[in-house]
């Protein structure tokens, strides 16, 4: 260790001594770490998965007293996974939204929690997070007002289970309520939380959806419905600033075009296509209903489940949207789609003349999820 020790010792006379991790220089190739070091090298095991992720989240918004957690996601091809990540809890002041994603820095000085997850209160989760993910940040927070978190993962770096569209079943033993089947995802991670606090809804689905529910829970609230509604950015946001509004009721101050497209980004971080704003504010997106555990029409024991139930089921569409899953090709109208198809009939008329090849008389489209499949005949030209 003589070399180790005459680089500390170098280092420490040119006054960067702090960038060594190491406390103490024990001998015979054992150190003793810094407190840091050791909260870090600990904090980079505790996220290993997206859903990891997502159980740290809701816990914390637990803890803050959240009865609505909204969560949105999309999925870009294979490689990220975007969360926007909403409640409506206590909400943090904003003299303390950096300080969150320390380690050690936590609200419950006298009420850590332990739940089945395990101690909750160390003031390590945020940290852990940060550390693991490409981009953690609060949106919108502040006191009372609930908070809004933006997460950008690697999914190379902190992987998700491959099917994230499967359902779980719930079943009843000794009247009991228990999940089977299914693969640990998020959507099975939310309703496990949920089965264990009944008392928070939860809303999961894509961004688009996570704002028209939004906008339609605080429609149903009379109360709510009686707030004004804005056509300025600059008036809407003192209109926050001065009045106890949860960040889950801003996106109903407006059906301003240009003001929602403003919350959607400034509040949420989301970044909603043009036309997926105008179908919000026209309500043509379908509201989500809350993950519901419906305990009523449980099976009362696993003996009971038939074969079909018993197959892994896919997420109801009342229910889950994913972004993934969002059928972009059904906003397309029919008349649109064969417009495109005559610009392509032209081009390969255009092109088929050197070729003598030309189009036949049948020209076919399918649409499904995300996939325009077109079905082009060719034939000799004569």
């Amino acid at each position: 260790m003589r070399n180790n020790s005459d680089l500390k010792n170098f280092l420490s006379e040119l006054n960067i001594k702090d960038s060594l991790n190491v406390e103490e220089d024990l001998g015979n190739g054992y150190v003793r770490l810094k407190i840091s070091e050791a909260e870090r090298r600990q904090a980079l095991q505790d996220i290993n998965s997206v859903e990891d992720i997502i159980v740290e989240m809701i816990r914390n918004s637990r803890d803050a007293g959240s009865r609505n957690i909204f969560i949105g996601t999309k999925k870009i091809e294979d490689k990220r996974r975007k969360i926007y990540f909403i409640d409506d809890g206590d909400g943090i002041p904003p003299n303390l939204q950096n300080l969150i994603f320390e380690s050690r820095v936590t609200s419950k000085l006298e009420n850590g929690i332990k739940d089945p997850y395990g101690f909750h209160g160390r003031g390590m989760a945020l940290f852990s997070i940060k550390l693991n993910v490409d981009d953690i940040r609060i949106i919108f927070s502040e006191k009372l007002k609930g908070a809004s978190f933006y997460i950008d993962i690697d999914l190379i770096k902190i992987p998700e289970k491959k099917d994230q569209s499967l359902m779980p079943q719930i079943i009843k033993t000794d009247g009991n309520l228990n999940i089977i089947g299914g693969v640990n995802n998020i959507i099975k991670t939310i309703i496990e939380f949920q089965l264990q606090n009944r008392e928070i809804n939860f809303f999961f689905g894509s961004p688009t959806r996570i704002l028209s529910t939004m906008r339609e829970i605080s429609r149903k609230d009379c109360k709510k419905n009686n707030y004004p509604k804005f056509d300025e950015w600059e008036k809407l946001s003192k209109f926050i600033q001065k009045n106890n509004i949860k960040v889950t009721e801003i996106p109903m101050l407006t059906d301003n075009y240009n003001v929602m497209e403003i919350i959607s980004k400034n509040i949420f971080n989301m970044d909603i296509s043009q036309r997926g704003i105008q179908r919000i504010l026209y309500n043509e997106i379908k509201a989500l209903e809350p993950l519901e555990i419906d305990s009523d029409n449980a099976p009362e024991n696993p003996l009971a489940i038939n074969s079909d139930i018993e197959k892994e089921r896919k997420i109801p569409d009342k229910n889950v949207m994913l972004y993934d899953e969002s059928k972009l090709a059904g906003r397309f109208k029919d008349g649109e789609i064969r417009c495109i198809i005559k610009a392509a009939e032209d081009k390969i008329k255009e092109l088929g003349d050197k070729y003598f090849v030309t189009t036949g008389e049948n020209i076919e489209f399918k649409k499904a999820n995300n996939i325009i499949k077109l079905s082009i005949e060719l034939k000799q030209k004569e």
